[in-house]
Parts: structure tokens; C-alpha cells; sequence
């Protein structure tokens, strides 16, 4: 099925437009390649974008990440790229559809965005184009309690609580890494991130039923509820007359539907297990602290290789080389995301990842983007350091310490307990507003432990309106980005600590690598931000420096010497 096709399509099915998410049933989850409907009607690859489908032209709704990026994969004579950093979705259809028939698939869509659509005639149909979901089994296993630190029961427990507190019969769980985390599973459906893609009915009494399609249970010990897919609207109806709870931003329309069908009564409640796991317990905690030890080491001996090998190499070599060297490490699972190896204007491209078609030979004088993370069996990694190949020039320079500075604001920084990360956004910003510029992401995302790289439902962004608290992880990656030319961005992750001061937090650095003193303009740091840094570099060296032979510790010596 082409763009063209479903253009020619819509007359016929009565629709005047068709809205295309790139979800499936997963609402907010990772997706195969394969199950990108988005990607494989318009070529564009990255992880976050809304197709509108029209008659004549189609246009292509994606965040400021992508602005760049997405122009360069569309054919743009027949798809127009709309930034939603200018004007919402919503209000788009609001100011060009009005009165007009958008259909939709109603399980690739949540409850809170078809109602955030108010004012503009949506239409559910589930085959039109209906969503696409991998037929390849996947294998489901335990995730042990020496790692995740709490019992399955346990978990279940606490729910069946918050649903008796809430007033519900039961909940219905739609984000599969609540899933995979409430009840210690995990899957390799997925080549970066290890959920186990279902959703779940819990109710009052501890009661689990799974959903999920192509799964091998094979050395899972426990009896385990687990139900194909389709049959969601057959045990809904078991709540006939009853109140169920979910989340309606992950919730699909499609599930809402049966539940009116079967009279049952859908309320919106916060998903308990995502505020649960994004606060790590010390089990998890100790796991994540060791795998950025192991990770910093593979990234240390790959920086060393860099070092005296670039020259002549690709973005794609430099993908392969660091692959290499984490999966020599104890634990490795697999890499927590598409490595981003950007080099010189391609760093620009915020979510740029090498392909065949685009892969570039590394530029003496210029900034290497390197954004990637691994998945190790006790925690999730995701690191970026910008690199200088040979000598960089002033304006590098000086834009790499200015992000420099803003990550050091943050990462320094001590604030009141339940501070939202919208106020955090802010501390990190200003150093980059006082010089007029600024970047189109967030400063910050939560981060799983063995499970998704990107998780709520904190972040440190502008939109943010929840409390950090003690335990949770975080990344801290300020960034500035001058189009054709160069990206920096300098990200570590970080946990959420007590301070010295009663009611007070602040962030203690997971990750364990060194930043680039060949691209600083020391000049333009202050004798704090000069402590910071040379505070964190003894600390990489004193975590790092064991675990590497004699001519490995030597140069991080050097790379972590004070500045």
C-alpha cells in the first residue's frame, strides 16, 4: 500500500482526510522498522511524527528534532513538513479541516489525543489502514528479583491496593513497560529495548489478565494469564457496570469503544506503575551504577581508539567500533537505541542516524556527534559526547562550552524537593538565552532500568509539570545546533540524590566518560564551572582507570587531568 494508493482510497471509504500515527497498538512504545507505517509511506525514519493523508498532498507533523531531518527523507512534492514547535496538531486541523471527516485507526490513537482534536470531525475506522504488529515471536523471560529487587507478587499487591484506594474494580494497564515492569518481564520483540509488548487487566483482588500476540513462553515458570490480543473487549465486558481506571494518553480510542460497548465505565487515572518505576529502589539503583562503570570503560577504550584512527574512517565505522567495544562487556544486551554518529553538518540533524545512503568520511578540523547507549542486563545506558577532530575553530569552540556551561548549570545545580522539570529546563537554558540561542528538544528524559532508554513521567523540558524526586534518573543534554555546519551536545546521565540541605535535591553523575578539553574555550569558564569539570574528570578516572591496562589508563589520565 503506497501514499498514492491511500490518496485514491480515501473518496471511496468517505473519508475527506486520514490521520496516520506512527504507533500501533504500543501507544508511546518502541516499534520495529517493520511496523512503521509512517516510514514506509514517506521514508521518514524518525521516532516521533503524524502523517495527515489528503486527496492531492499530505503533510508530515513532527517536532523541533526533527525539522531538519524529516524535509531531507520526504519527497516534498507530495508530502509538506509541518513543525508542531509552531503550531499544535490540533489547532492545524482546527484552522485548515474544519467540518471536513479525518479518519483514524482507533487503536494507534490514545483517548486524550482524539479528545485534544475537540472541534474537528474524527472518525474511527480500523481498516482503512489498519495498524502493523511484527510476526515475529518473541522471546518472553523472567526478569530476577536479584536484579529488579521486588517480587512480582509484591508489585501486584501494591496495585490491587491503589485500585482499592481509587475506588475501582480493576485497571487496565496500557503501557507495555508498566507491563514489563510490574510483573518483572522481559522480551526481545524489540532489537534496542527489552519490553514485553502487552497490556493488562489487574483488578482489586491481584487478578492479572495479559494481552500480547506472538510470544514464546518456553522457560517461563509461572502461570501466567496471557490472552491474544483481540480478546480486550471479551474480558472488559467480565466489568459490566463497574468502574475501570487507565491512563488516557496511552490508552487506545479502540479500548474505550469497548468499554461503552460492554457498559463499562472507563475513568482517567495515573498509571501507578510509572511513577513506581521510575523511582529505582537501591537494587536497581547498584545495578545501573555498575553497568555505566562497564559502559564508561567501552566508550573510554573506544575514545582512545578514535583517537589515533579516525582519519579515513565513516559515521558508520564509528557506529561498528563502539559496538564492538560494548559488546565485550559483561552484560551487554544490545545497544539502548540507534547509535547517533553525526559528523561535522550532520551533527545539526538532532536524531541523525548513518545509513548506506547517507554515511560520511569524518572531517579533519571538525565536531563528531556521539550519541548512543547500551542495554546491560542490570541497567540502561545513554551517553553523548561531542568530539574535536583535529583543530576546531573559534565558533565550535565557543558554542561547545556554552552547551558546556548550560550542562554544568544544570548538574551543579541544588533545588527544592517536587521541583517540575519545566523550572529545570530553565537552569540549563538561560546560559544559552543570554547569547541568543537556544535548541529544539528537551534537556532531559527519565531513563528505565533494562528497559526503555526514554521513560516518564518526569522529563526536563518546558512542558514538564512533574516533581523530580529522590532515586529517579534522569539525562542532562543541552545542545546548540547551527544547520550545515556543526551540532553539539554534551549528555550524562544522573541520579536524583539528597543534598546536604533538609528538603533539598540534586544530581550525582552516573555516567563515567570524559569530555572533550580540546573543544573548550577555557576562557570562558568560570573558576566553579572549572572545578566542576576537573571534579568530574577525578571521578571517571577513579572509576574508570581500574579497569583498564597500563597504556589505556595513561591516556585517561590525560583526558581527565585538570584543566
Amino acid at each position: 500500500m503506497t501514499l498514492s494508493d491511500l490518496q485514491k482510497k480515501l473518496k471511496k471509504a468517505k473519508f475527506d482526510a486520514f490521520l496516520v500515527s506512527r504507533d500501533n497498538v504500543f501507544i508511546g512504545q518502541d516499534i520495529r522498522d517493520d511496523e512503521n507505517l509512517i516510514r514506509h509511506l514517506t521514508g521518514f525514519s524518525g521516532s516521533a511524527g503524524v502523517l495527515l493523508i489528503l486527496p492531492e498532498k499530505s503533510f508530515l507533523f513532527v517536532d523541533g528534532r526533527y525539522e531538519l531531518q524529516a524535509p531531507q527523507q520526504v519527497d516534498r512534492a507530495q508530502v509538506e513538513v509541518v513543525c508542531t514547535n509552531k503550531i499544535s496538531l490540533a489547532d492545524w486541523l482546527k484552522e485548515n479541516l474544519a467540518g471536513q471527516k479525518i479518519g483514524y485507526n482507533p487503536w494507534c490513537w490514545s483517548i486524550r489525543d482524539i479528545l485534544r482534536f475537540d472541534g474537528v470531525e474524527m472518525r474511527a475506522d480500523s481498516e482503512f489502514l489498519p495498524f502493523l504488529l511484527s510476526g515475529q515471536k518473541a522471546k518472553l523471560y523472567e526478569y530476577e528479583k536479584e536484579y529488579c529487587g521486588v517480587a512480582r507478587e509484591e508489585k501486584v499487591a501494591k496495585m490491587a491496593k491503589f485500585i482499592q484506594e481509587k475506588r475501582l474494580q480493576a485497571y487496565f494497564i496500557s503501557a507495555a513497560d508498566s507491563v514489563s515492569w510490574l510483573l518483572n518481564l522481559r522480551s526481545d520483540a524489540l532489537p534496542e529495548t527489552p519490553v514485553f509488548r502487552a497490556v493488562a487487566l489487574v483488578d482489586a483482588r491481584c487478578h492479572v489478565w495479559i494481552f500480547t500476540d506472538n510470544v514464546d513462553m518456553k522457560g517461563i515458570g509461572a502461570k501466567l494469564n496471557i490472552f491474544p490480543l483481540s480478546e480486550i473487549p471479551a474480558r472488559l465486558k467480565k466489568f459490566k457496570k463497574q468502574v475501570v481506571g487507565c491512563d488516557f494518553g496511552t490508552t487506545a480510542t479502540a479500548v474505550m469503544e469497548a468499554a461503552e460497548n460492554h457498559n463499562v465505565k472507563l475513568v482517567p487515572v495515573e498509571d501507578f506503575c510509572q511513577e513506581q518505576k521510575a523511582t529505582k529502589n537501591e537494587c536497581e539503583l547498584r545495578g545501573i551504577r555498575n553497568a555505566h562503570v562497564r559502559d564508561g570503560v567501552a566508550v573510554c577504550q573506544f575514545l582512545f581508539w578514535l583517537k589515533d584512527h579516525w582519519q579515513g574512517k565513516t559515521e558508520l565505522d564509528v557506529v561498528k567500533k563502539l559496538h564492538e567495544f560494548r559488546a565485550a562487556q559483561d552484560f551487554f544486551v544490545s545497544e539502548s537505541f540507534a547509535t547517533i554518529a553525526a559528523s561535522g553538518p550532520h551533527g545539526a540533524i538532532v536524531h541523525y542516524a548513518p545509513t548506506a545512503k547517507t554515511n560520511r568520511v569524518l572531517d579533519d578540523n571538525s565536531l563528531l556527534l556521539l550519541d548512543s547507549g547500551g542495554q546491560y542486563y542490570d541497567g540502561t545506558t545513554d551517553i553523548t559526547r561531542t568530539i574535536a577532530l583535529g583543530t576546531v575553530s573559534p565558533a565550535m569552540s565557543e558554542d561547545f562550552t556554552l552547551v558546556l556551561k548550560a550542562h554544568i548549570a544544570l548538574s551543579s545545580a541544588v533545588f527544592p524537593k517536587k521541583t517540575s522539570g519545566a523550572r529545570l529546563d530553565a537552569l540549563a537554558r538561560q546560559v544559552l538565552w543570554r547569547e541568543g540561542k537556544n535548541y529544539n528538544h528537551g534537556t532531559g528524559h527519565g531513563v528505565g532500568c533494562f528497559l526503555n532508554v526514554h521513560e516518564g513521567p518526569q522529563y526536563i523540558s518546558a512542558a514538564c509539570r512533574e516533581p523530580f524526586v529522590c532515586g529517579q534518573v534522569t539525562s542532562i543534554e543541552p545542545g546548540y545546533y547551527l544547520e550545515n555546519n556543526y551540532g553539539v551536545r554534551i549528555e550524562n546521565l544522573a541520579e536524583v540524590v539528597d543534598s546536604s540541605y533538609q528538603d533539598f535535591l540534586m544530581f550525582s553523575p552516573l555516567t563515567l566518560v570524559p569530555i572533550d578539553k580540546n573543544a573548550i574555550n577555557k576562557y570562558l569558564l568560570s573558576e566553579e564551572e572549572i572545578k566542576w569539570l576537573d571534579d568530574y574528570h577525578q571521578k571517571v578516572f577513579e572509576k574508570i582507570s581500574p579497569f583498564l591496562n597500563s597504556a589505556e589508563k595513561e591516556l585517561l589520565s590525560e583526558a581527565c587531568a585538570p584543566l
